[in-house]
């Protein structure tokens, strides 16, 4: 095969000395990441790491990601990100299944790491700094064969069961098309072309690798943030001059609950383009994040399997309010009844979905696999919406959560929206719980915010979802915790608050 090419990314050659990865800590040049991602490569390969076989990446946000991430597309390989909040059994679980033959550690995670990868039998640990650089010093940096690209095995969340590792079909091109493949990216979510980006978000989850990619790709410089803290994001937005970033819902809430003199003590007209994903966004929240950051707000409705891009500009959600967009040109929608019947827009149902480039597959797993599609080749995860007669998707709930309450569909989004505009609530998770006589009733469970008077709170919540909900969807149960199992991506894990109610059911 031809040897690819020096620079993975197509703008290096001409930028060459100038900033690519910014850190608190440290930073890179363009021609820097592009040597250190091909000593990466052959690193990988020398350790029998080559075309379609995995190794994990346990580590936060720094800045060896983006080599990591590029060096694996190199050498053709799976990465495995992995959630560092998980237990050295469940990140052993994930290595397993995944077939990884090696792992790389950040420093706060060796601990965890080497006991994951002794229980998965993995006698390779590289623990990033010393001895990672010692190691990738004495790698070549010559470039490797052109084949289809690198990939990441990602393992879905685990919200409603056990992680599964799903294989997208729209990633295997050659690895000397990847800038086809980020332009791709980029073009389909109206990102700008030039810029500054920041990753505010877990680098382990799909959106981390749909930034890193898709802004170094296109050429812009990217700012990695160790972690969200909403003051300094804002303070990071203004000294960086970024124009480009991604958030979740979570992180729009906790900025927009700032006091006035740290939301607006910092200048955030630079930013261009903001993405957000991963979970519904209540109406309020993005009403508000539109009236601070500018119409520059993008909603990416998708999924690990291949769902999106749905996408939805600030200007087509204030003409259509709750929409989270249209497909874009790769992938089709329909909505399917309970009967397998298609419904006509309007008509609420499963979301299903057709890719040009095929459907997705859970690694070894060929019944899930078979599980989510119809026979002619439309998959769903289970989500639940409607079409307008535009062809601009809806949102009620997903399959999982949703309450049937005396014969009535209850969408649990929706009471969650309604309630976290409450002053006092930090987050709400809300589903159903068993009851004798309707079936279910509704519980939410409330994280307060710093400050407020916990016992008043449940009387105060619902008062306030008096006025805003039909009393039907009025919560029968409070509960006040500490705090919500959340992933760091924004993803709820609802089924550890409503699983133990239904356990003897």
């Amino acid at each position: 095969m031809i040897s690819t090419s020096l620079y993975l990314l197509p703008q290096s050659e001409e930028r060459l000395g100038e900033e690519a990865v910014w850190t608190p800590d440290r930073a890179l040049t363009f021609d820097e990441l592009e040597e250190r991602s091909r000593r990466v490569a052959n690193g990988l390969r020398s350790g029998g790491v080559g075309p379609g076989v995995a190794f994990g990446v346990l580590a936060r946000n720094r800045v060896e990601w983006p080599e990591l991430v590029f060096g694996n597309i190199r050498a053709r390989s799976r990465y495995v990100p992995l959630n560092w909040h998980l237990t050295a059994g469940e990140v052993a679980e994930l290595l397993v299944d995944s077939g990884a033959r090696l792992l790389i550690v950040g420093g706060e995670e060796e601990s965890i790491g080497r006991e994951a990868a002794a229980i998965a039998e993995i006698d390779r640990v590289i623990v990033l700094g010393d001895q990672y650089e010692t190691w990738l010093a004495g790698q070549s940096d010559a470039p490797l064969e052109d084949g289809p690209m690198g990939t990441p095995l990602l393992y879905t969340g685990g919200t409603t069961g056990r992680s599964k590792g799903v294989t997208r079909s729209d990633l295997g091109v050659p690895v000397s098309k990847f800038g086809t493949l980020a332009a791709r990216f980029g073009q389909n979510l109206h990102m700008p072309a030039e810029g500054r980006g920041m990753l505010c978000t877990p680098a382990y989850h799909a959106l981390g690798f749909g930034i890193i990619q898709g802004t170094l790709g296109q050429g812009h410089t990217l700012t990695i943030l160790p972690r969200f803290d909403p003051v300094e994001t804002v303070r990071t937005i203004e000294e960086r001059s970024i124009t480009v970033t991604a958030m979740v819902p979570t992180q729009f809430v906790r900025l927009l609950k700032l006091g006035d003199d740290e939301r607006l003590a910092h200048d955030v007209t630079s930013l261009e383009w903001v993405l957000h994903t991963a979970a519904p966004c209540p109406r309020w929240a993005k009403e508000a994040m539109i009236d601070w950051f500018g119409p520059v707000i993008v909603e990416l409705y998708g999924s690990s399997e291949g769902t999106g891009p749905v996408v939805c500009t600030s200007e087509e959600w204030l003409a259509r309010p709750g929409t989270v967009g249209k497909a874009s040109p790769v992938l089709t929608l329909s909505i399917v009844g309970d009967d397998g019947r298609d419904l006509a827009p309007g008509e609420i149902g499963t979301v299903y979905v057709k890719r040009l480039d095929g459907t997705p597959d859970y690694h070894d797993d060929p019944e899930k696999t078979e599980s989510i599609q119809l026979d002619d080749g439309r998959f769903t995860v289970g989500d639940i919406g409607w079409l307008d007669d535009g062809g601009f998707l809806y949102l009620a709930d997903r399959r999982t959560d949703l309450i049937l309450r005396g014969g009535v569909n209850v969408y649990p989004a929706e009471i969650e929206a309604a309630i976290s505009e409450h002053s006092s609530v930090a987050d709400v998770a809300v589903f159903g719980i068993p009851d004798d006589e309707l079936g279910q009733s509704i519980m939410a469970v409330i994280e307060p915010a710093a400050g407020a008077d916990r016992t008043v709170l449940a009387d105060d919540v619902l008062a306030f979802a008096r006025d805003r909900l039909a009393r039907f969807k009025i919560p029968q149960s409070i509960d006040i915790v500490d705090a919500l199992p959340r992933e760091a991506s924004g993803k709820l894990k609802k089924r550890l608050l409503r699983d133990p109610y239904w356990v003897e059911r």
